[in-house]
């Protein structure tokens, strides 16, 4: 049989990839002798012992793990000792790839002594704290932590995440706050659902890591964490979400789980007992573990499968989240305030159990309390942390998809409910289950994952055939049906703010007729259109309150430009809209005055006719200094679109768009200004400053520019210079530019610096405007730099090109201003808006 035509020939492979890939895992394990050596005494203690399959035998217990009885007998040795055993097979799996990887990453990153030094003393740090912390919950009566006391800790996990997170603060600012994110949350996750004494000492060792870190941070400040880019935030947000998610199904896997969240199997897995059960079979018992009563319900995969879609739920809500849709978000939050108002249910019901003089237990009721508090406060912490940053979240599903949605459920729910109605009554259940309050019980049970109380002594009469066919099945195919649902309207093409997938379409297609050398924006996130009648031109806009502040001019064929500009404009007086025309150049004005609009500088454009540049001569020099010391360097520019660069360059362009963001002080901007998100269109270039060894020093982006089909020119959008990039970075990236591009357009922009335009004549009827505009272009200096901008592309001697806001009336300023604050900081929350006023005012 031959090969497949484009299948490499084995020597070929191998020469290409098979052996580089062997030289680079050979050289990082050559760089992490510390690490292999712990793997490999961790694993042969294990082999020595026979401890593999069952932990250490007991007559080695005191080397194989340490406590507070064992320390106080003198055995200080097992503080080490015990780093090399752990209890079971899987926990011997976990913890050799903890070595591996995060011991790994931070002796590459601290060096060999100074690692080996972090993880014992965070082994003796994580265990001094929790022996503390068990002692006083056992001296407070604590029914939890403080049976904790006196457990034997087995397994390394402790120093090897007080190791990991210390070294996280040597890392690129995106993975160390990945890293943190990931590790606190699953520890956490652990603790709470779980609750076992190696899920606690793991969660110590974890933080005293990162206090560690944070002592050793100098780059951004002790205990101040860099800001983050809305894409990375929504990924960290995300990733919470979908951690937590499972917890409830984590517990219905584990042997007898003690954390407080361990409750919310009987939340989400089983009914809530009534009151009555739980006075049955509590009686005046108020330990926590009482509450474990009344588990009425399903048996069975279909049981388990209706148990499980919070879970489903949540995980594609997550997947959503990560995409930036709104609707994921909101079904978020339902979901996490639904289970804080169940949980408030089981604190309700712990009150009111009676408690009897004759059995008097104060400090267990104190304890029970306090461990189901965190039912309540967990989700609820979790919704507030999504609440505060819902503006990061700015991609709306389209109403046609949403009420789709709707009519497929509700219509879905209907059939089968009425069918079991019909089958109920028929078969006399008015009657036997005592009216339409059991009916109301049955049809709960069926479709809530999470039952309501107080109805379930009504539940499970002796059904006929049919009844039991419908109840049995309804629940689950009607869930399949919803969820699936959900997750084809968050994945799928529903999405484009108000305008969705078919209008962002059409308006790619009319780009490509013609446009400004902004016009490309467009596309991004969250405009929406008007199409003239015929849909053969377009306006791209958000709206503001009141205010329709379009990107850029019109957009289609140019003798269509002047007729779409004046039924937008009759568009907006129909809908009682203001029209803001903003970043367009001179083209409408002739149009636009003689209709009473006025117009105000806000950017300045500067363009460069590439094929006539040969950067000789003085005025040069930065740029042929930038050039020659990038070939000295062994700094190449590397093109392609953002999918198509290897995952190696992708990475370190989301490592220095973070850098980017954490310098900040304010969310990164939008409206013109694009991000690591907008990089992600097939007709967007980019262009990366490489090394030798695949470091990144700098990024740049370029829009295209269409005029009848035929690409003409391409517009500056992102720019962006990692921490570690060399003195003239962006000087060789544009550079580069010019000679990469001139092959293609006469013309490229390097995009317009807004609030950094220069004077312009005949403006008097904004000059207030126009200072305000001077006033805050220059107190916004220190934060993104938009008059170094400008000062910075002057050096390629551009042409200019001012761009305008037009607007009708000077009383609607303050409402175009406020439009344009939401429009280039969509993020900003009060608090962050006030730190900007106070760099302002200063």
């Amino acid at each position: 049989m031959k090969p497949a035509p484009d299948a490499r020939p084995p020597a070929l492979f191998w020469s290409t990839v098979g052996y580089p890939a062997v030289r680079r895992l050979a050289g990082h394990l050559r760089s992490v002798p510390m690490t292999l050596c712990f793997l490999g005494l961790f694993l042969a203690a294990g082999a020595l012992t026979d401890s593999f399959l069952d932990g250490p035998p007991v007559e080695l217990l005191p080397v194989a793990g340490v406590s507070g009885p064992g320390l106080r007998a003198g055995h200080w040795w097992s503080l080490v000792t015990s780093l090399f055993f752990a209890t079971n097979p899987l926990a011997y799996l976990v913890a050799s790839v903890m070595i591996l990887v995060l011991v790994g990453l931070a002796e590459k990153k601290l060096g060999t002594l100074h690692a080996a030094a972090l993880l014992l003393g965070g082994q003796f740090a994580a265990v001094t704290v929790f022996l503390l912390l068990t002692q006083l919950a056992r001296y407070a009566g604590d029914g939890w932590l403080g049976l904790m006391a006196d457990n034997i800790l087995i397994g390394p996990y402790a120093a090897v995440l007080a190791v990991s997170m210390a070294a996280s603060g040597r890392l690129p600012v995106l993975w160390r706050r990945r890293l943190r994110t990931a590790v606190l949350s699953v520890s956490l996750l652990l603790v709470l659902y779980v609750g076992h004494a190696e899920t606690v000492i793991g969660l110590v060792g974890a933080l005293v890591g990162l206090g560690v870190s944070w002592w050793d941070e100098n780059d951004f400040g002790h205990l101040h964490a860099p800001r983050s880019t809305g894409r990375e935030t929504r990924n960290l947000l995300a990733l919470t979400v979908a951690v937590f998610a499972v917890g409830p199904i984590l517990t219905t896997i584990t042997r007898t789980p003690t954390g407080p969240l361990a409750l919310l199997r009987d939340i989400l897995l089983n009914p809530v007992p009534t009151l009555g059960q739980l006075e049955a079979n509590c009686g005046s018992t108020v330990e926590a573990s009482c509450l474990e009563v009344g588990r009425t319900g399903f048996a069975g995969p279909f049981g388990l499968a209706l148990a499980v879609v919070p879970v489903v739920l949540l995980l594609i809500c997550a997947d959503g989240m990560r995409r930036g849709r709104r609707m994921a978000l909101r079904i978020t939050l339902v979901i996490q305030l639904v289970i804080t108002a169940l949980a408030a249910v089981y604190l309700a019901l712990f009150a009111l159990i009676p408690h009897y003089p004759s059995r008097p237990q104060p400090a267990a009721m104190g304890s029970g309390f306090a461990h189901i508090l965190p039912l309540v406060t967990v989700p609820l912490l979790l919704a507030v942390l999504l609440w505060a940053n819902r503006r990061q979240f700015r991609v709306e599903t389209v109403p046609a998809a949403r009420r789709k949605l709707a009519a497929v459920v509700v219509g879905v729910w209907l059939v089968l409910a009425g069918g079991y109605t019909a089958a109920w009554l028929a078969a006399g259940g008015l009657t036997r289950d005592g009216g339409p309050l059991g009916l109301l019980a049955e049809l709960s049970r069926q479709y809530l994952p999470v039952p309501l109380p107080n109805l379930y002594h009504r539940v499970f009469a002796e059904r006929n055939s049919l009844e039991a066919l419908i109840f049995g099945y309804s629940g689950p195919v009607f869930w399949l049906v919803a969820l699936a649902g959900v997750w084809s309207v968050l994945v799928g093409r529903h999405h484009g703010s108000d305008s969705g997938h078919d209008d962002r379409t059409a308006a790619r297609k009319l780009l490509h007729e013609g446009g400004d050398s902004l016009s490309w924006m467009a596309l991004w996130e969250p405009n929406r259109y008007w199409f003239t009648p015929d849909g053969h031109a377009a306006v791209a806009y958000q709206l503001h309150g009141s205010v329709a502040l379009t990107l850029a001019g019109p957009f289609g064929p140019a003798h269509a430009r002047e007729r779409t500009a004046e039924g937008f404009i009759e568009y907006c007086s129909a809908r009682a809209l203001i029209p803001a025309f903003y970043s367009c150049d001179g083209a409408l004005w002739p149009l636009l005055s003689g209709r009473g609009f006025q117009r105000v500088p806000v950017a300045q454009e500067t363009r460069l006719s590439v094929r006539e540049l040969d950067f000789k001569g003085k005025e040069w020099q930065n740029v042929r200094t930038a050039r020659n010391r990038a070939a000295k360097m062994g700094v190449t520019a590397v093109w392609g679109t953002y999918n198509g660069l290897p995952p190696a360059l992708r990475a370190r362009l989301s490592e220095v768009s973070e850098e980017w963001a954490a310098a900040k002080t304010v969310p990164e901007m939008g409206f013109t200004l694009g991000g690591i998100d907008e990089l992600m269109d097939d007709e967007v270039l980019c262009c990366l400053a490489v090394d030798a060894d695949g470091n990144v020093h700098g990024i740049t982006s370029w829009l295209p520019v269409y005029d009848g089909g035929k690409l003409v020119s391409r517009t500056l959008d992102v720019m962006r210079r990692g921490a570690e990039g060399f003195p003239g970075v962006m000087e060789f990236l544009i550079a580069a530019a010019v000679v990469e591009l001139r092959e293609s357009v006469e013309v490229i922009s390097l995009s317009g610096s807004p609030l950094a335009s220069r004077p312009d004549d005949g403006q008097l009827p904004a000059e207030n405007l126009v200072r305000i505009l001077d006033v805050v272009g220059h107190a916004l200096e220190p934060v993104y730099g938009f008059r170094s901008l400008a000062a910075f592309k002057s050096r390629f001697q551009p042409e200019y090109r001012t761009l305008y806001l037009y607007y009708q009336d000077p009383l609607q300023l303050p409402a175009i201003g406020r439009a344009l604050t939401l429009a280039y900081l969509p993020g900003l929350s009060l608090r962050q808006g006030a730190r900007l006023v106070r760099s302002l005012v200063g």
